[in-house]
């Protein structure tokens, strides 16, 4: 029986969504996709039975419709597929992707680390950039990470209180999150929902006044670090200090398998990440065009960001 795929609303989703058994990743929960302004959701059919869930963000450009996350909302944006045969999961990648470029002049997602099935969508003329994010399954071990590291956690812990609530006054969203007001306002929404849904924590960190902090948002398998804000005059290695107790209470507190730091680019933020000594885990970023000219484009652009390509350290 060959696979079908078909468009769903939100609506049809969620339902859908609610008669499964599956600990759905944060990119895929019905009550947080509404934080994109426009979506295409795709599911895979054998006969009746469910073997594939896409939900693309999508952004609109005159009469194009664009597979792209308009703001980093949520970590990733990759399909789930329900199956463990190897070809048959090829073919039902295939499908997707097929119907996915049918509606779409262009894709630019972030597919998480545990997307595999590659290999039909680059037969479709799909450009698999290879990026990578840093990932624990255990607790950190203080003496292996690097020693200036544990310099800079020390010296914060002499002068400052770290707690860890889910009290939205205890961060400061303005300065944590970039971008125009919409942005802001956007972000902060679905961070809040996040809170108040017991899928998120806030570790804070106070000298006479709060001074620091950081939101680790989080599903059932897997918790991340999405966003961190600072003062000036924060004392030195303050940020570190509060990552080092948010990952303690990940792995303390909760049944999760993984603290993912979030991984980025530019090198300034990847050479931080890598004094933590968590396994470097590597993450595919797809890119296609209708035009190969066009997804030319669209890789000179991700090779041209800026920070992305420093002095050897």
């Amino acid at each position: 029986m060959d696979i079908q795929v078909k468009k769903l609303s939100l609506k049809k989703y969620t339902a859908v969504v609610s008669g499964l058994k599956l600990n759905m990743p944060l990119w895929l929960e019905p009550n947080l996709i509404s934080c994109y302004k426009h979506l295409i959701i795709l599911q895979a059919l054998e006969g009746e039975e469910i073997k594939g869930l896409w939900v693309v963000p999508a952004i609109i450009k005159g009469k194009n419709t664009i597979a792209k996350r308009e703001y980093r909302f949520l970590p990733f944006s990759s399909p789930l597929i329900l199956d463990n045969n190897n070809l048959k999961r090829r073919k039902i990648t295939n499908r997707l992707f097929k119907k996915l470029t049918s509606i779409c002049s262009e894709v630019n997602l972030p597919f998480d680390p545990s997307f595999k099935d590659f290999q039909t969508i680059q037969g479709l003329g799909g450009y698999v950039e290879w990026r990578h994010t840093h990932r624990l399954s255990h607790n950190l071990d203080f003496n292996k990470i690097t020693h200036r590291l544990r310099n800079h956690i020390k010296s914060a812990r002499l002068k400052i209180g770290i707690t860890i609530s889910s009290n939205p006054d205890d961060f400061k969203f303005d300065m944590a999150i970039k971008g125009d007001k919409e942005e802001i306002e956007s972000r902060k929404k679905l961070a809040l929902k996040l809170l108040k849904n017991n899928m998120a924590v806030i570790v804070s960190a106070k000298t006479k006044q709060l001074c620091a902090g950081i939101l680790i948002v989080y599903d059932n398998d897997c918790a991340y670090l999405l966003h961190s804000w600072q003062h000036e005059n924060t004392p030195r290695g303050t940020i570190s200090a509060i990552i080092y107790e948010g990952i303690n209470w990940v792995f303390s507190k909760t049944k999760l398998r993984f603290f993912d730091f979030e991984g980025s680019v530019l090198q300034n933020i990847d050479y931080f990440f890598c004094g933590f000594n968590a396994d470097i885990t590597p993450y595919g970023f797809l890119f296609w065009s209708k035009k190969q000219q066009d997804l030319l484009e669209l890789i000179k652009k991700s090779i041209n960001i800026r920070g992305r390509m420093v002095n050897d350290y």
